[in-house]
């Protein structure tokens, strides 16, 4: 395999969840100044949340499996916190209120990322569990691209 092509794996949907996560990150950036007043936080904690979304997205990759399992967390937790808080809105608001909006399009993009995050999660544990054990002894040549002219 040439080193400057990206890994594929037939459960791998990082490149998903990195998508879903900085589109989450997006739209808690534009509606904090709209609904921070909602929030029962100081508005620190929600610029935190937004960062801590675009590093995950930033390191998720497919040679990490903490990294998916890290990725199952925090997917999970943003799917409760966000539709926890729209159902409080809907029933403390209305349905055209956009606290409630904002939280329910938050709860939907956290239910896509917990499937796709838990998806590639599960695949990557299953590749390593299937992986070939290397022998300890065993050194493998490095391979170069000049070593593909050769086929």
């Amino acid at each position: 395999m040439d080193a400057r092509q990206p890994l594929h794996f037939s459960h791998y949907y990082g490149d998903t969840v990195r998508i879903l996560f900085m589109a989450a990150a997006l739209v808690m950036l534009v509606g904090l100044p709209a609904v921070g007043s909602y929030i029962g936080l100081p508005t620190f904690f929600s610029v935190i949340a937004i960062l801590g979304l675009v590093l995950t997205a930033g390191l998720t990759n497919p040679k990490q499996v903490w990294e998916a399992g890290l990725n199952v967390g925090i997917s999970l937790v943003g799917f409760l916190v966000f539709e926890s808080y729209a159902v409080a809105a809907y029933g403390r608001f209305s349905a055209t209120d956009k606290f409630f909006l904002a939280n329910l399009a938050l709860g939907f993009i956290f239910l896509f990322a917990t499937y796709f995050s838990v998806k590639t999660w599960r695949g990557l544990l299953l590749a390593e569990k299937d992986a070939p054990a290397a022998e300890p002894d065993e050194q493998l040549p490095p391979q170069t691209y000049l070593d593909d002219l050769d086929k």
